[in-house]
């Protein structure tokens, strides 16, 4: 393509040829001259220079994904003692209490905890050694006691960018370990009851669920995403990022510090989540996780 400058040149040349031809051609050989110098004249003036540039005027920006393994994470700090008591006393009654405990469970007397957490949006008051009962979808009324507990921070992007921190949203959700064995997840405004879970690698994450994981970021969580795993079709409901910012008591199958992006994906009442962590001892194994999910009338305590 013709450069600005080379087109000015050129109108500089057409424009001499013009006057040479006025005092030397014929009347009609003029005339016949004239319109072949309009003709390219014109076309030259026509392009602009935006057309005539190899930078196109507008570029589209993927938004970007970072994976599990490089995403940066700014999480606060939290003055956390160096040994945690196990024997606290509520000074009311004298009845055991947690650390984290803001009220006494046996006399309600208001406590000043040892750690101060925040607490999670929804089931803050279920703790562990408590009993549980939740209504299961297919097998009915089913007795739990809660063996650990998570306290799980949720994290976002200011702006979309490698070089952009994920920073926590303010957002905290609870997990609980249960007896017999089930995970019960508190997230956003939904419930799961998980039971059962197996051990994933990055291929198969890359393979069965990045590209759909993709897919549903781009339209910025609002398209409906299907894809089929497992001979059972699955819908994205959700996918984001998330720090453990406490353990409490046994049976969990993340640590404090663990850092990985989840998949949330249903059939029904079916639900299928996907755990990926980054590496590099960041207290949690790639996981993917089947179970129900269920109303929190279901869950009384």
């Amino acid at each position: 393509m013709m450069t600005t400058k080379g087109s000015w040149a050129l109108c500089g040349v057409i424009l001499v040829f013009m006057l040479c031809g006025l005092a030397f051609l014929p009347s009609p050989l003029y005339l016949v001259a004239a319109f072949v110098a309009f003709s390219i004249g014109n076309s030259v003036a026509g392009t602009t220079p935006e057309e005539t540039s190899t930078v196109p005027r507008h570029v589209y920006r993927q938004p970007s994904i970072p994976s599990a393994a490089t995403a940066r994470v700014e999480l606060p700090e939290r003055n956390m003692p160096e040994t945690i008591p196990t024997d606290l006393k509520c000074p009311s009654c004298g009845a055991n209490i947690k650390p984290n405990a803001k009220h006494c469970s046996f006399c309600g007397s208001i406590l000043q905890p040892v750690l101060d957490l925040p607490e999670p949006i929804k089931l803050g008051a279920l703790e562990v050694g408590k009993d549980v009962t939740v209504i299961h979808p297919q097998t009915g009324e089913m007795s739990y006691r809660v063996r650990g507990r998570l306290l799980y921070t949720e994290l976002w992007q200011a702006s979309y960018g490698s070089d952009v921190p994920w920073t926590p949203t303010g957002n905290y959700f609870a997990g609980f370990a249960l007896e017999p064995f089930a995970y019960l997840l508190s997230w956003q405004d939904r419930f799961y009851l998980l039971e059962t879970h197996r051990t994933l690698t990055d291929m198969d994450i890359n393979r069965d669920f990045a590209p759909y994981a993709r897919q549903f970021a781009q339209s910025n969580q609002t398209a409906k995403v299907t894809f089929r795993f497992e001979n059972q079709q699955w819908t994205m409901v959700d996918i984001g990022r998330f720090a453990i910012e406490f353990e409490d008591g046994e049976g969990l199958h993340l640590h404090n510090g663990a850092i990985g992006r989840f998949i949330h994906a249903g059939n029904d009442n079916l639900a299928l989540l996907i755990e990926d962590f980054q590496s590099g001892g960041s207290g949690g194994q790639d996981t993917l996780w089947k179970g129900f999910q269920i109303e929190e009338t279901d869950i009384k305590f």
